[in-house]
């Protein structure tokens, strides 16, 4: 440990940092003392302030002994971790904030208030953020207990599962999602210097295939063709250009003139700012223009029950087995195909189609903005009907 200036060469009061190299992490931990000293009564030998007399010994000697004070203080940090001791510790240590970085939960809040800051997630996020926080106060509230990063056990996470399975009756997908984020606050904890147990990456929650739909040909050209007026006739339309697009929900409203080259429309993805090559063909782009390219604004919730309801007048609803797993046990719900039908459905159903009409892979995922193919084999869902067809045709 050593104090240095950091204007050693001016002729005014400069600040006193403090500097630890922490060799479990091959860092340097730097911390200003808030302390001011001229350089001239500063001596570079002991790396602490002269011995005078006259009106500046005061002075010296209180600082003198403000670094000693501090010089304890980074030792009893030294004594209590060891060699486990990590820069967040010591940020921890050094804190002078009252609301300092100690539980969980104040781990939960720094991580979501640096995230919507550096506006790194969108607003989707940022609630599923804060849903993960409410969660995990519950466990806490619960269990009577406030925990610490060093409790963040194997014991801990399978209790922490069971009471989200519980409490929240969730399904082994969604439950998923949710650890994922808890996962990422706590690499998050690790990036910034805190000690992070190694027991969070034995988090295995197996995802199961959901039986998502996409609408056919036939339910497609149903929908193009219905006459509907208002609200319907606005959802119908928003959905058309999901299909017609392959673009997700929030970037329908990012469609501009302006963005048109040859024939395309070329426009980054709000949520993962990859760029996609859209096709502006007749039918879509007959839909802009109906709406001067100003598309109808509506939230995701209020247009997934106005597409139900056109979808259900349109006696969309053949029925679908809905299987929903938790841990070992499942459930199966037969449903009416247009309760299952939302503004997803619009992007996997223009995937699907495309890739039945023999679309290739990388043409598919250059206009739906898809990265990677893994990703692309999730939306390809196939059509029973067509299957069979198919077959018969090569058997035949």
């Amino acid at each position: 440990m050593n104090y240095y200036l950091k204007k050693p060469n001016t002729d005014k009061d400069t600040l006193i940092f403090l500097k630890y190299f922490v060799s479990k992490e091959n860092k340097n931990f730097v911390y200003s003392t808030k302390l001011k000293i001229n350089p001239e009564n500063w001596s570079k030998e002991n790396r602490l302030p002269k011995s005078k007399r006259g009106g500046d010994s005061y002075k010296l000697r209180r600082i003198t002994d403000e670094l000693i004070k501090l010089n304890d203080k980074l030792h009893k940090a030294i004594d209590n971790h060891g060699k486990e001791l990590t820069i967040g510790h010591l940020k921890e240590h050094f804190s002078k904030k009252k609301n300092q970085i100690i539980y969980l939960k104040d781990f939960w809040k720094a991580f979501i208030k640096e995230r919507e800051e550096m506006q790194e997630v969108g607003v989707k996020m940022l609630i599923k953020y804060r849903a993960m926080l409410t969660k995990t106060l519950r466990f806490e509230k619960l269990n009577k207990k406030q925990y610490k990063l060093n409790d963040l056990n194997d014991n801990f996470y399978s209790e922490f599962i069971t009471f989200m399975r519980k409490e929240y009756n969730l399904n082994d997908n969604t439950l998923h999602r949710y650890m994922s984020i808890f996962k990422t606050m706590i690499s998050w904890c690790s990036k910034k210097g805190y000690k992070v147990l190694d027991d969070y990456n034995n988090i295995k929650i197996k995802k199961f295939d959901t039986n998502d739909v996409h609408l056919t040909e036939q339910e497609l050209k149903l929908l193009e063709s219905a006459k509907l007026t208002g609200a319907k006739e606005r959802a119908r339309d928003l959905f058309l250009i999901g299909a017609y697009t392959g673009q997700r929900f929030s970037d329908y409203s990012l469609f501009e003139k302006a963005d048109v080259r040859e024939q395309a429309i070329v426009k980054k993805a709000k949520k993962t700012k990859i760029t996609a090559f859209i096709p502006l063909h007749k039918k879509l782009k007959n839909l802009l223009d109906k709406y001067e390219w100003k598309l109808p604004k509506i939230s995701s919730q209020k247009f997934n029950l106005k597409i139900q309801e056109v979808c259900k007048d349109l006696k969309i609803d053949s029925e679908i087995k809905k299987v929903s797993y938790m841990g070992k046990n499942h459930t199966e719900t037969i449903l009416p195909k247009w309760k299952l039908i939302g503004s997803h459905t619009a992007r996997r159903t223009f995937i699907t189609l495309m890739s039945e009409r023999g679309m290739p892979d990388h043409q598919l995922m250059q206009i739906a903005g898809i990265k990677d193919v893994k990703t692309l084999i999730k939306y390809k869902k196939f059509n029973l009907k067509t299957l069979i067809q198919t077959s018969s045709k090569l058997w035949d």
